[in-house]
Order: C-alpha cells, then sequence, then structure tokens
C-alpha cells in the first residue's frame, strides 16, 4: 500500500474530488486543511489506519505562498476527477497507471495545474517510479517554491533512490521553511500542530532526534483532550515520539506492518 495519498481534500466516498488550496490570510499559509488529509496526511490513508499516523503526514500547507487566484481549466479538472476514481484500486498497477495517464492528459491542458501534480505522487509512489516522482514534486516546487512540505516529500522521494545528498538538502529547506513560519505563529493558529510535527519529521530525517523529541513532547503536553475525536491529534504526535531515521524508514518501507 502506498504512503502517498492524495494530499488535497480529496474524498472518493463523498466524490469531492477537486479542492483547490485554501489559505489562511492571517498566516500566508495555503493548506489543504490537517483534518481532511493527513499529511500528510490523506483520505486515503486514513481510511487504512488506526489514526492519522503515517510518515508522510504531508498536509502540503505549501506555506508562504502569495499566488493570484486562478481557475484551472475545465477539463483538466475533469480529467483529475476521473483518475480519483481509481484511488480505490491504486494497488492494482493498470489502475495506477491509468490514472497517470489521465492526469498527464490533465496537466498538459493546463500546465500550472497544482492539484494535478500533487495527485501523480501516490500512484507514482505505488509503482516505485521514485525518479518521475522526484520530477513531478520539483514541478509543484516551482509552483510553490516556499512549500516546506513540498521539500520534505522530495527528501523523502530522494531517500527512496538513495541519493542523501539530495535528501539531506531538500529536508534542511523543509526545515528552514518550518522554523521560520513557526516563529511568528502564535500556538493557537490552525497549522501550528501540522508545522510543528513537520518540523520534528525534518528534525528526525536529519538524525537530530533528540531535538525532535523535545519539539514532540512540549507541543503534546500543550494540546488538550480531544474525545470527541479520539485524541487523534495527540496519538499523531505521540506515534513520532522517539523515532529515530531508521524507524521512520522502516515505517515508511513496510506501512502494511503498522496499518493492521
Amino acid at each position: 500500500m502506498s504512503p502517498i495519498a492524495n494530499f488535497t481534500a480529496t474524498s472518493v466516498n463523498s466524490k469531492v474530488y477537486h479542492k483547490a488550496p485554501q489559505k489562511n490570510f492571517k498566516t500566508g499559509l495555503y493548506y489543504r486543511g490537517f483534518a481532511d488529509t493527513f499529511l500528510c496526511v490523506s483520505c486515503y490513508i486514513m481510511t487504512t489506519l488506526k489514526f492519522i499516523t503515517a510518515f508522510l503526514l504531508i498536509a502540503f500547507s505549501s506555506c508562504g505562498q502569495k499566488t493570484t487566484k486562478y481557475k484551472p481549466d475545465p477539463a483538466a479538472i475533469q480529467l483529475n476527477n476521473e483518475a480519483m476514481t481509481l484511488v480505490a484500486y491504486i494497488e492494482n498497477s493498470d489502475s495506477s497507471k491509468k490514472a497517470l495517464s489521465l492526469l498527464d492528459k490533465a496537466t498538459t491542458i493546463d500546465s500550472t495545474y497544482f492539484l494535478g501534480y500533487s495527485n501523480k505522487l501516490m500512484f507514482y509512489y505505488q509503482l516505485k517510479q521514485f525518479d518521475k516522482a522526484i520530477s513531478t514534486n520539483n514541478k509543484l516546487i516551482q509552483l510553490r517554491p516556499n512549500a516546506h512540505d513540498l521539500y520534505m516529500a522530495g527528501g523523502i522521494f530522494y531517500e527512496k533512490v538513495g541519493d542523501t545528498g539530495s535528501s539531506k538538502r531538500y529536508f534542511n529547506k523543509s526545515l528552514t521553511i518550518c522554523n521560520a513560519v513557526l516563529d511568528t505563529m502564535n500556538r493557537k493558529n490552525r497549522d501550528f500542530v501540522m508545522l510543528t510535527t513537520n518540523q520534528a519529521i525534518n528534525l528526525i530525517m536529519l538524525n537530530d532526534s533528540a531535538k525532535a523529541n523535545k519539539v514532540l513532547k512540549d507541543l503534546y503536553e500543550s494540546q488538550p483532550d480531544d474525545l470527541e475525536y479520539d485524541n487523534v491529534e495527540k496519538k499523531y504526535i505521540q506515534s513520532l515520539m522517539n523515532k529515530s531515521k531508521k524507524d521512520l524508514i522502516d515505517f515508511m518501507n513496510n506501512l502494511d506492518k503498522y496499518s493492521s
């Protein structure tokens, strides 16, 4: 099963496939919603795990982007929506390939269609086409050059192809962006938990688990109980504590073992 899922608020069950990034105007952050997605992460992963705790908690918040509003080409949206009906069959390679073909047509029609590119990543990951995932993720970075989560995704993809040098650069870039945003962010901000957990993951992947644990411990202790949602955020934060880079890579490579 792929730990890359639909990073946008796409729901196969509710048939709400296309949803553009929304902006928190107080912070300048674009987000697809921690509760709506994973993080990383995501509707597909949320349905397969006991709680939101996949390695790729990438909520694709696309930090700090102040892009002009535009409407994607309707034909591209239609192709994207058609591709998303295949998410339920993602473990079938033919279905994944068909979805990618549809998404390729969508991004050919609209070369700036962010959602069309981002939805390709889960299918590339499932097919273990990591080089293509890297290329697509870099296109997303061109569209959202200050998105911390895209750099974190890039770090993961480079790890998968054994390019540890590039992986380290991408995790460092992601961490730098997270730090800059968190330095001036109120803890009550709706993006604070997502950004802080991503900050911790970057630290872990940069082999600084000690600092990551301090960040996570402080975050965990400051989170109120939320029994209505089974304390999902606190459980997610706790699941990252005392983890090494090796632990997270093992999680990423053996998702089925952790989703039982």
